[in-house]
């Protein structure tokens, strides 16, 4: 009966710890993408030979750019003011759309990235404001910008999200072009516009990449939300916890108990072989080795 106590309670065990592994997977399974690198993406796409060229236009099709996006990859830069005075409304729209983006995405990442770029672009808006305010007090810098991403009010869900990725990226490969016009041409008349300029190149061009990534796994691409259900892990992740130790106190209760009894008959043995032996019933040979068996 033991025997067989001990038999379940070690199966359970088994069962529990296995449990308890597949949780973890659950729990850190996808996380270990977005919490080490929530933003790094790897792409065999060159993104300059297909969108400079405009054969990266090919994947959104044909009327679904906003009515500035042709005009705005032509754009040429022939001085470190006309720089600032074009990026700062490039990226005031990208903020702009970002924030639609974040109030009304149903993905984690993509709210995650929209805050990201809010964050990013309004701090270098006020950084270019003050560059032209502090080198260029008197020159007007009020461009007639065309907006470059379509409307996205009417959208909702993955439409929303493909729509936003699939004119961001056109959007940031302008800016990347007009950082790099500054930078190779030598038009940076100031360090920090400069320095500013390689900023934005550099970070843009890694979320094109990463938002490609995205979009060339798109059935990958889905939010934590619509595959787990955190607060039913977590109670659950306790329960077995509960379990499990449930299971180990009385597993080490029913060892002992086995020992205790195992040593309770052993003793009961050595009373009745000596009682025995006193009683003549049997030889002295016969009670050592009876002894000896009883102590093996």
């Amino acid at each position: 009966m033991r025997k067989s106590i001990l038999v379940i309670l070690l199966v359970l065990l088994a069962v529990l710890l296995s449990f308890s592994a597949y949780v973890a997977v659950l729990f850190v399974g996808n996380d270990s993408r977005q919490t080490c690198c929530p933003y790094t993406a790897n792409t065999q796409q060159n993104f300059q030979s297909e969108w400079v060229t405009g054969r990266g236009f090919g994947m959104m099709g044909s009327g679904r750019m906003g009515p500035g996006m042709m005009g705005s990859m032509n754009t040429f830069i022939a001085s470190e003011y006309e720089f600032l005075v074009h990026m700062i409304p490039h990226h005031e729209e990208a903020v702009e759309v970002a924030v639609y983006l974040r109030d009304n995405t149903e993905r984690e990442e993509m709210k995650k990235f929209a805050e990201d770029i809010i964050r990013t672009q309004s701090a270098e808006i006020e950084q270019m404001i003050i560059f032209l305010e502090t080198w260029y007090p008197d020159r007007n810098y009020q461009v007639n910008y065309q907006p470059m991403m379509r409307e996205l009010k009417d959208l909702q869900g993955d439409a929303l999200d493909r729509a936003f990725l699939e004119d961001m990226i056109p959007h940031h490969m302008v800016a990347v072009m007009m950082s790099q016009q500054l930078l190779t041409q030598g038009l940076a008349e100031h360090g920090d516009v400069a320095l500013l300029a390689g900023s934005i190149r550099d970070a843009q061009r890694d979320e094109i990449h990463m938002m490609m990534d995205w979009l060339a796994n798109w059935n990958s691409f889905t939010p934590l939300a619509d595959t787990r259900n955190w607060s039913v892990l977590i109670w659950v992740g306790v329960l077995a916890l509960i379990v499990f130790i449930v299971l180990v106190i009385l597993l080490i209760l029913a060892l002992r108990a086995g020992k205790l009894a195992t040593g309770s008959s052993s003793n009961q043995a050595q009373e009745i072989l000596k009682k025995r032996y006193a009683m003549g019933e049997i030889s002295r040979e016969e009670y050592l080795n009876t002894q000896k068996d009883l102590h093996n």
